[in-house]
């Protein structure tokens, strides 16, 4: 009764199973197939019970299924295996399919087989989904995707064969510009003419894929010297700094190359990759256009900023950073006519360190708004006493980077902190670099007029080391014009800087805007300055970055003639 009820429930299967059935006996002779075979394949049961499974399909014989089933004649077997086959039944049914052969026993005795017919796709389709799997859909490239496969092999290879391979990791030079000016079909374009000129350029054993986006990384295959590496490095980057026309357009990029090497660098993929990235970004960070091998040096860098990442948020948790001020002194007027607040990270075993030191990793894992806010914070309650003792409104300078000025949170943040301290707008006023205005044009102008509309005065800081267009400044609300030190610092040795500084205070006053003279650092400079009618000047000759205290004290004791 039992056995009976088994084998209604393993009929019942048979039948609606989807998978495409047919069950051989031990003579290989067709037994049943199952309606999924019937329906799928257009042939009747009627059609194939009891041929010889050899009439419906020819078995390929694969590589190490020799042993299972020698020349088709031994074909059932007591072991499960697979191989191609195609159907001779039906010219109308050309396919090629994997069956996959299931042994049926019966008192342990080997009676027949289940056969599952398993589809394979055309040749021309397989093609195709292995490109879609492996091409870059843009520049037909190996995609990330194959290229991981490609350096794991390569690592595999060399391991092997005790050899050397370089990963370069390439970056273009300022492809967002273009690719914001000619819109995305254009970028696209481009970076397809620029896959197309590294594919030539570079060794046929080498490998070249597109990551995504910009970026494009090469196995440069069994590298024997470094000087072989660094002519064909050379010869991409000039490949891909020519121009290239686009339609009525031309334009042209440059790229930065970061060189990682197996095994000096790394012996995974992982770190290969990464140290190759590191390299790119310093070499960019060099100008651009250029390479850059990663190195030890490279790596203890790498090692000091993470240190000093971290270190960072310490200081930001335990209020490491505080604000140091410095004078801007009126000689028209013998007067305090401003105060700019420096940031000084108080180091618990550096000491005291300046901007240079830090700024750079801070703008990188960003935090130059917690530490601003930090240091404002102080500042501005300072601030608030000083006006007190000096019984004026004296402006505080606060210097914003490029992307803090641009930034919404930027304005909250300011106009908060003056609320919390009980200061008006104008208690401030803001810095903002040459280089700013060079980068951002017509931008810059609506920002400018944004903040003087809200009541903040604006001061352009160093000025002559950018190439700001005049006639962006002309338009710019900016209320006062920093000459940069470095032009200030040579004027008593160099003819050069003297004509600049000279140029620099003319522009200004045809501007109707008054000009700064920072790091004013001898009597002789400041006889020039007076000379050529620049009045306000701030600088080690009157006073140095101080702390608060400090700053207080001077403030006590303040008299334009007693500083001298």
């Amino acid at each position: 009764m039992q056995k009976t009820k088994d084998l209604s429930v393993y009929s019942a299967a048979f039948s609606v199973l989807s998978e495409p059935i047919l069950v051989v006996d031990n003579q290989r002779n067709v037994v049943a197939v199952n309606p999924a075979f019937c329906n799928h394949y257009g042939i009747s049961e009627q059609a194939v019970s009891g041929i010889s499974l050899f009439q419906l399909v020819k078995i390929d014989i694969l590589e190490g299924e020799k042993d299972v089933c020698n020349a088709q004649g031994s074909l059932l077997h007591a072991s499960n295996w697979c191989s191609q086959a195609k159907f001779i039944k039906d010219a109308m049914l050309p396919l090629i399919v994997t069956l996959s052969y299931d042994p049926i026993f019966h008192q342990n005795h080997l009676i027949g087989a289940a056969i599952r017919f398993i589809e394979q796709p055309s040749i021309a389709h397989s093609e195709s989904l292995h490109d879609m799997a492996y091409r870059d859909e843009l520049t037909g490239l190996a995609n990330r995707a194959l290229f991981n496969q490609l350096l794991e092999h390569e690592i595999s290879q060399s391991l092997r064969d005790k050899k050397r391979f370089a990963l370069l990791f390439i970056d273009l030079d300022k492809f967002k510009e273009v690719n914001d000016s000619l819109g995305h079909d254009g970028g696209d374009s481009l970076l397809c003419v620029l896959a197309d000129r590294m594919r030539k350029t570079l060794r046929k054993s080498d490998v070249v894929a597109r990551l995504g986006g910009d970026e494009f990384v090469v196995i440069m295959h069994d590298v024997k010297d470094s000087d072989t590496m660094a002519n064909v490095v050379e010869k991409v980057i000039r490949q891909v700094k020519k121009p290239v026309s686009l339609g009525h357009q031309t334009v042209q990029v440059g790229c930065s190359v970061g060189i990682s090497i197996f095994p000096d660098n790394g012996v995974d993929a992982q770190r290969l990759m990464h140290h190759a990235d590191v390299a790119m970004y310093r070499a960019k960070h060099q100008g651009g256009a250029n390479y850059y091998y990663f190195s030890d040096e490279l790596n203890k860098e790498l090692k000091n900023a993470r240190l000093m990442e971290m270190e960072l948020r310490q200081a930001l948790t335990e209020k490491q950073f505080v604000p140091y001020f410095q004078p801007l002194l009126d000689h028209r007027t013998q007067s305090l006519v401003g105060i700019e607040c420096l940031t000084r990270w108080h180091h618990p075993d550096k000491g005291i360190l300046e901007p240079v030191a830090f700024l750079p990793i801070a703008k990188r894992i960003g935090l130059m708004s917690n530490i601003m806010e930090q240091v404002l914070e102080t500042a501005f309650g300072h601030l608030r006493e000083w006006h007190k003792t000096l019984q004026s409104l004296v402006p505080l300078s606060v210097n914003l980077t490029s992307k803090q000025f641009y930034q919404s949170n930027t304005f909250d943040l300011l106009s908060n902190l003056l609320a919390r301290h009980a200061l008006p707008k104008d208690a401030i006023c803001i810095e903002v670099t040459e280089s700013t205005l060079q980068d951002n044009g017509d931008n810059l102008v609506n920002k400018i007029k944004e903040w003087d509309a809200a009541g903040f005065s604006i001061t352009l800081d160093d000025f002559g080391t950018g190439y700001s267009s005049l006639r962006y400044l002309q338009h710019c609300s900016v209320n006062l014009l920093k000459i940069d030190r470095s032009f200030v610092r040579n004027i008593d040795v160099n003819p050069h800087d003297r004509v600049i500084v000279q140029a620099i205070i003319q522009l200004a006053h045809t501007l109707g805007i008054e000009a700064i003279a920072e790091g004013v650092e001898t009597q002789s400079q400041q006889a020039f300055l007076l000379d050529n009618q620049c009045y306000v000047m701030q600088g080690h000759l009157y006073s140095p970055a101080v702390t608060a205290n400090a700053f207080t004290e001077y403030l006590d004791t303040f008299t334009l003639k007693a500083v001298l």
